[in-house]
């Protein structure tokens, strides 16, 4: 059945190159659309690097990085200095004066570790190193 639908999709494939195999229209559709949409953005783009080369932006994001790795240190997700650091960066994006300066609600799992030990019963006792991986679930009383 999968080589069946391998043979498929091959032979749907070649009709499909260079286009866009989304539904939506306004989606760019091939290559060159895209090639040209994004040179679109080159007069965007040559003054945000003017700005952050040769305007009063140069040299803050060495200093802002500075910043976060010196005071505030890691942002883990859910974690103190990860609040910390949104507070520092929003209310210095409202000092730089910067248009829609507004934070949002993102729900952000927290994860904590616990109590991690594996122990081998069989053939002997003997406790083997572990380390819980982020959001993963322990092991029920029963094994």
């Amino acid at each position: 059945m999968k080589y069946l639908f391998l043979i498929f999709f091959m032979n749907l494939l070649p009709q499909y190159t260079g286009k866009s195999l989304r539904r939506d229209d306004s989606y760019p559709r091939t290559f060159e659309d895209i090639k040209n949409e994004i040179a679109g953005y080159t007069d965007i783009a040559e003054a945000i690097i003017d700005l952050a080369v040769h305007g009063k932006a140069q040299n803050r994001s060495y200093d802002r990085l500075a910043v976060f790795a010196d005071t505030i240190g890691p942002r883990l997700s859910g974690s103190k200095n990860l609040d910390a650091a949104i507070k520092y960066m929003f209310s210095a994006l409202q000092e730089d004066g910067l248009e829609n300066v507004h934070l949002e609600p993102v729900k952000v799992p927290h994860w904590e570790r616990g109590e991690e030990f594996a122990m081998m019963l069989e053939p002997r006792n003997h406790s083997i190193a572990i380390l819980g991986l982020g959001s993963t679930v322990a092991t029920p009383p029963e094994g």
